[in-house]
């Protein structure tokens, strides 16, 4: 079997506090190792956790990309569908509208278009609701029925 490689070194003077010392001295003499032992290994264990951080850092980056990145497929298919809605919404809007002008006529289209204008600020009032106002408001027949009136 071939020795173990012995890592190269260098020696390196450092310098710190007299309490810092004194503090890596008794942990070295309860761990049974030596002063320079114990420095080294924290120093070791402080360059791996920066390492950690780099690591940790790219990682996020890829995960954050990821879900940006699947979160713009799911916006733009909402997008989508909210222009579909929105195309059939107009169309129903115009065959309403074509059906009444056959209903009541041409000589009549000013009361139909007064009919437009106000269905059109109760609709705005209506998506300017809250969720929990739409739902209250729907399970109310008789608001229903007094706005449905003041048409």
């Amino acid at each position: 079997m071939a020795a173990a490689k012995e890592k190269r070194t260098q020696k390196r003077s450092i310098t710190f506090s007299v309490d810092t010392l004194e503090q890596l001295d008794k942990l070295a003499t309860r761990q049974r190792t030596t002063t320079s032992e114990l420095v080294r290994g924290y120093v070791e264990k402080g360059l791996a956790i920066d390492g950690h951080k780099e690591n940790i850092d790219i990682i996020a980056t890829i995960i954050r990309q990821e879900i940006k990145s699947q979160l713009d497929v799911q916006v733009d298919r909402l997008a989508k569908m909210n222009m579909k809605v929105g195309k059939i919404s107009a169309g129903l809007y115009y065959l309403v509208m074509k059906l009444l002008l056959k209903q009541y006529g041409s000589t009549r289209s000013q009361g139909l278009k007064e009919l437009a204008t106000e269905t059109r600020k109760m609709g705005v009032k209506y998506m300017q609701m809250k969720d929990y106002q739409i739902n209250d408001y729907l399970e109310d027949d008789d608001m229903i029925m007094t706005d449905a009136d003041k048409l």
